[in-house]
This record gives C-alpha cells, sequence and structure tokens, in this order.
C-alpha cells in the first residue's frame, strides 16, 4: 500500500470518522446505501464511486491517474477529489472531496449493484455466486496479486468499477471487472477490505 507522509491531526480525525462510517456500512444496522459518484471525465476514464461520509468517497484505485480526479455528485456539480489513501493491492481509494454530501439513494433487503445511469441512480440486480481467491493483475507490475472477491451474477457496464454491492441493505463489495468470457458475471473487492483501506 501506498503511504503519505505525516498526516495532520485534521486528516488523522477525518480518517477516524472516515473508517467509522466503513464500518457502519459494512456490519452496522442496515438502512440507506451510500450517495453515488461518478469519478473522472471523458467517456475512457470515467468510473464510479460511493461516499461514505461527508466529504469521503470510495473507489477502486485502477481508475485514478494521479493524485486527484473530477467527482461529480447528485448534484451534477464538478469537484476536486484527492487521494487519502490509495492501496493498488486491494484495488481500493479513499478520496477527499471537499462540499459532497453523503446523501442516500437507495435501501432494501435484496443484493443490488448501484450504479448511474445518465446522471441518475439506478440498482441492477445481483446475486453473489460464491467467494473466491481471484488472482489480480496491476497495472505497471510484474505478475499479479491474489485478494478475496465476490463473484456476481451481474450485468455492469464498462464505468461501473467502484459500484457498491449491497445486500441487505449494507455494502458486501466493490465491482473492480466484468468476465470477458462470461456474460453476467462480474466481481467485487470483498468488503472485508475497507477497513484495510485505512489502515
Amino acid at each position: 500500500m501506498e503511504r503519505p507522509g505525516k498526516l495532520s491531526v485534521a486528516a488523522c480525525c477525518a480518517l477516524l470518522l472516515a473508517g467509522a462510517a466503513i464500518g457502519r456500512a459494512t456490519g452496522g444496522p442496515a438502512g440507506a446505501a451510500p450517495g453515488l459518484v461518478t469519478i473522472g471525465e471523458g467517456p475512457t476514464k470515467v468510473a464510479t464511486g460511493f461516499a461514505i461520509a461527508p466529504g469521503r468517497v470510495v473507489t477502486v484505485a485502477h481508475v485514478l491517474e494521479g493524485d486527484a480526479t473530477t467527482v461529480r455528485g447528485a448534484d451534477g456539480v464538478a469537484r476536486r477529489g484527492t487521494v487519502v489513501r490509495r492501496d493498488d493491492a486491494l484495488d481500493l481509494a479513499l478520496l477527499a472531496v471537499p462540499g459532497l454530501r453523503a446523501a442516500p439513494s437507495f435501501s432494501g433487503p435484496a443484493t443490488r449493484v448501484l450504479v448511474r445511469r445518465d446522471g441518475a441512480p439506478a440498482a441492477l440486480p445481483a446475486r453473489v455466486v460464491r467467494r473466491i481467491t481471484a488472482r489480480v493483475r496491476i497495472a505497471g507490475a510484474a505478475g499479479s496479486s491474489r485478494r478475496s472477491a465476490l463473484e456476481l451474477a451481474a450485468a455492469p457496464a464498462a464505468g461501473d468499477s467502484g459500484a457498491p454491492v449491497l445486500s441487505g441493505g449494507r455494502v458486501a463489495g466493490v465491482v473492480f471487472a466484468r468476465s470477458r468470457e462470461r456474460a453476467g458475471v462480474a466481481y467485487a473487492v470483498d468488503a472485508g477490505a475497507l477497513a484495510r483501506l485505512l489502515r
């Protein structure tokens, strides 16, 4: 994991608040789902993310180029998102996005992948098929790494990497890929990895 230099007291407090929000999203009581955001600009650089607290967004690391990106929330306003923490082995990143609210979008007991379609949130049907140990190639690195992942029966589209998988009203995973060989199969980082993002 890449670690930034020393963090200020304010940054540490923000990380603690984000960590508490992740705990609630992954293991707390079922409730409203996290607000969705669009990451990046242009048709080839757009991904999805979700707000875990005001001004804090989780997305996949492989879509980020550098330490900053554009983030658009439900209000459509383009905001600058800055990488607070990034873990390429887990393919997760935490962004600071000043002014962004963590507005809820969906809730419910069914398993869904939450995405944005034409600027509006939508829930795709999904089913967790099994937990697997995924072998993942990291861009720019030799070889591959292994990590716990979920195999999903779901049909995300290009730009849905970073979308949260909700099950029983809790975040169960973060979509990072879809199968090239099998239609209707996608993969998500297991939500258990989210806590590691803040170590």
